[in-house]
């Protein structure tokens, strides 16, 4: 598609609302809504036309430079509806425009200057949140409140760079404190650096719905903590072993946080065909989990508790208003309201810990992040040669620019921002 030609989406979700909005942006974004009868009135301000196909709309421009994309937009606020809204794209199309692409207009956006790289993919973050936590994230980096975090980086590293490059002619004049003083700023900046870069897991964590995995021997009182956790009897619940052939899943809140949380088979030696596929999933899931409870009954012998490699495993004994036979295990009654509800805490802590302490920074600003972090390390240690200080500062100045969308060439590579605009839908 050319860069420059004027292009035509759908900026709505669903077609079978009541209002649809067809997008134009370009330097004829005027002319091809005028030749299909949207004649514009006084910028922003919605006008009542009637479009040649007989359909009417309300139409608004928003000139070039103040608009989303930084050009010329038009648009159409039409009524919704597939066929509708096909019919009236297809006539700007003939009227000149071309069919925008995934992401083409917030690609424009950040092209002209209108938003920065991380911002917009902080659009594509609220379109794709499925947790409120991960929605609130994104809506912070729509604010640009990263943004203005790295920027703040990127000064006290330009700064510190120069005051070291008008040294470089006379290094006869740089003492030790000055060196340590140096030394003390770029610590001070990684420091702000490796902050990020640990609160990025916890992060990661609340943008996503965690799996938290109810596994153990048969008759261990799984599906009844599974339906206890979740609300309402979701699993089937009998006295004989094996009652749990397959995996169930449901989706349950821990405060703020989404997660999903499922009731396996029973772990044991079968025969019977059926059962041991269910233990062969159950084991699948096991390895796919976050957090995997192993559980087993108060009036119960132990089991072989199994080993994890990427989840955390917490032992859970069930039936403790029967008793206990492991103390030192979390305990919980499945018919005690508050057990449960200590239960579901100590899980909200587990997988979410502190809500506030993630990092909003997505797995690409990490990256850049830890390169950034890396090139302070390398020039403080090589502050006995300045020339060689000054250049791992100003690549680290640079990898944290890559954050904001650019490089020490202009803007990041196409293929990086490929990847990135094509993940947006295509009215964004």
């Amino acid at each position: 598609m050319n860069e420059r030609s004027t292009i035509v989406g759908v900026a709505t979700g669903t077609a079978d609302g009541g209002v649809a909005i067809v997008r134009i942006s370009g330097s004829r974004a005027v002319a091809v809504a005028e030749t299909i009868g949207a004649r514009v009135g006084a910028p922003r301000r919605l006008v009542r036309r009637r479009l040649a196909l007989g359909e009417d709309a309300l139409v608004v421009v928003m000139p070039a430079p103040a608009s989303f994309t930084g050009e010329d937009v038009v648009e159409l606020h039409v009524h919704a509806g597939a066929r509708n809204v096909e019919q009236i794209v297809a006539a700007c199309v003939a009227a000149g425009a071309v069919p925008a692409q995934a992401g083409a207009f917030s690609r424009r956006a950040f092209e002209l200057g209108r938003i920065t790289l991380d911002e917009a993919e902080g659009i594509a973050a609220v379109i794709g949140a499925q947790t409120d936590a991960a929605l609130d994230q994104a809506r912070r980096l729509v604010a640009g409140e990263l943004g203005r975090d790295v920027d703040a980086a990127i000064e006290r590293v330009a700064e510190l760079r120069a005051e070291i490059e008008a040294r470089l002619d006379f290094p006869e004049d740089v003492d030790a404190p000055q060196l340590e003083q140096w030394s003390a700023e770029i610590a001070a900046v990684r420091r702000v650096i490796d902050d990020w870069l640990t609160r990025y897991d916890a992060g990661a964590r609340a943008r996503t719905r965690p799996r938290i995995v109810l596994a153990g021997p048969p008759n261990a009182g799984k599906s009844s903590l599974f339906n206890a956790l979740v609300g309402y009897a979701r699993s089937i619940v009998a006295e004989h072993a094996g009652t749990t052939r397959d995996w169930v899943e449901a989706e349950i809140e821990l405060g703020a946080i989404a997660c999903v949380v499922v009731d396996t088979a029973g772990l044991r030696e079968v025969e019977d065909a059926i059962e041991r596929a269910g233990v062969e999933r159950s084991h699948e899931q096991i390895e796919g989990a976050d957090l995997v409870l192993w559980i087993e009954a108060a009036d119960a012998a132990g089991a072989e508790v199994p080993h994890v490699e990427r989840s955390v495993l917490e032992r859970v004994e069930t039936k403790r208003d029967l008793g206990t036979r492991r103390p030192m295990w979390r305990g919980v009654a499945t018919r005690d309201a508050r057990s449960v509800a200590a239960l579901r805490e100590w899980l909200r802590t587990a997988i979410g810990g502190d809500g506030g302490a993630g990092w909003i920074g997505l797995l690409r600003h990490r990256e850049s992040a830890a390169a950034a972090a890396e090139e302070l390390a390398n020039a403080q240690a090589k502050l006995d040669a300045l020339e060689l200080a000054a250049f791992h500062l100003g690549v680290a100045a640079e990898r944290l620019a890559e954050i904001r969308g650019r490089s020490a060439l202009g803007p990041v590579g196409e293929d990086l921002l490929a990847r990135i605009f094509a993940r947006f839908c295509i009215g964004k």
